[in-house]
């Protein structure tokens, strides 16, 4: 009898000890997951992706967001030139991109389009069946002051049936800080467009 009872105790012991282990291993893994899932969403966190035009996007990394400001504010001001100055011969398409355009600017911007408007550009762009492509060629932003500045280098092809004709664009802005949304992804508002030069220069291809 007294064998029996020491067996049993026995027996009990062992299972005591081997949900105590059972338990500690679960809680180790529950601890793990834990411990990877907040540094998955510390890298995250890290994250920055400035959006450039509907479909290229650029990440980058840093532990201090307010680093990646100057790559975001590059991003906007192309996006912004791929909307303004990108134009195919059909009004629904301009109108189109202005609306996406002017929607990340203040009233400078939408001072220029009425303008072009009020001159007839659009309109003879789509009765001539003329194209305008831009391309960025560099962006140089100034953070020492706010709002923030920024100059556009790049070109435009004016193509026609008959012709293209290359164009230096020099465009100035600044930025400002604003909420981020849909209009301005990467939290900023362009102010003060100006135009510094549109002039025709001797390349025979855009690219």
């Amino acid at each position: 009898m007294l064998k029996s009872l020491v067996n049993i105790e026995s027996a009990f012991s062992h299972v005591r000890w081997f949900t105590i282990l059972l338990l500690v291993s679960h809680l180790l893994v529950a601890l793990s997951v834990i411990g990877f899932s907040l540094r998955f969403k510390n890298r995250q966190a890290d994250k920055i992706y400035a959006l450039q035009g509907e479909e290229s996007v650029m990440c980058a990394l840093n532990q201090n967001t307010t680093e990646n400001r100057p790559v975001e504010a590059k991003a906007t001001i192309e996006m912004f030139h791929q909307y303004f100055f990108n134009l195919y011969p059909s009004m629904e398409s301009i109108k189109f991109q202005m609306e996406r355009a002017l929607s990340m600017a203040d009233n400078s911007a939408y001072s220029m389009y009425e303008n072009m408007s009020l001159n007839g550009f659009y309109r003879q762009m789509v009765e001539a069946g003329i194209q305008c492509q831009y391309k960025c060629d560099s962006v140089v932003t100034d953070f020492s002051r706010y709002p923030y500045g920024a100059v556009m280098y790049g070109k435009t092809a004016i193509i026609r049936r008959s012709s293209t004709t290359i164009r230096e664009l020099i465009t100035s802005c600044e930025l400002r800080n604003c909420p981020r949304s849909e209009s301005t992804p990467n939290g900023f508002l362009i102010e003060n467009l100006q135009v510094i030069s549109n002039k025709d220069i001797e390349l025979n291809t855009l690219y």
